[in-house]
């Protein structure tokens, strides 16, 4: 009877190292083609209502906005959305990675038929940034104008990347 109880325990044990043993192939994740250009940012638009002085004409203050890759994952273009929260303005824009640049001078709005929104001189630096809390991070820098803005102002959109850090949102 203990010989049996023994061959018992032996095989469970057995088994039990054997399935621990097996090692997983975890699949290894890459960046997109844009790579560091995509993100979470907190940015500000402003106007420049006299020389040298920008202002934040709205009171918006700092809002959220997304840069991210296409379904095609290129590096040649990807999309700057502003989720609704200052324009409601969502464009293509055409990217250029080595210099981190990125613009779309005649975009068409995807969130609403308009007379379109115009991005230039977009440019992100990485390690340029500062967040609330003096961490530092990358930020993001472009100008933004609408055709069914009756005031006719290019706004001044800069900001940083989101740390996560709860000290850091807005």
């Amino acid at each position: 009877m203990k010989t049996r109880y023994t061959y018992i325990i032996t095989v469970l044990l057995l088994a039990v190292s054997f399935l621990s043993s097996c090692e997983r192939d975890d699949p290894e994740v890459e960046m997109t083609a844009i790579g560091n250009m995509a993100g979470e940012w907190y940015v500000t638009h402003k106007v420049e209502t006299s020389p040298g002085v920008f202002e934040d004409v709205f009171g918006v203050g700092y809002v959220t906005i997304l840069t991210y890759n296409t379904s095609e994952n290129t590096a040649d273009f990807m999309f700057v959305d502003d989720l609704g929260h200052f324009w409601e303005y969502k464009t293509l824009v055409d990217v250029s990675p080595t210099d981190k640049s990125f613009s779309a001078p005649d975009g068409e709005n995807l969130y609403y038929d308009s007379d379109g929104v115009s991005i230039n001189n977009g440019k992100i630096i990485i390690g340029g940034g500062e967040s609330r809390t003096g961490v530092k991070t990358d930020s993001i820098y472009y100008e933004v104008s609408f055709g069914d803005d009756d005031e006719g102002f290019t706004y001044i959109v800069s900001g940083h990347r989101r740390t996560g850090f709860a000290e850091d949102e807005f």
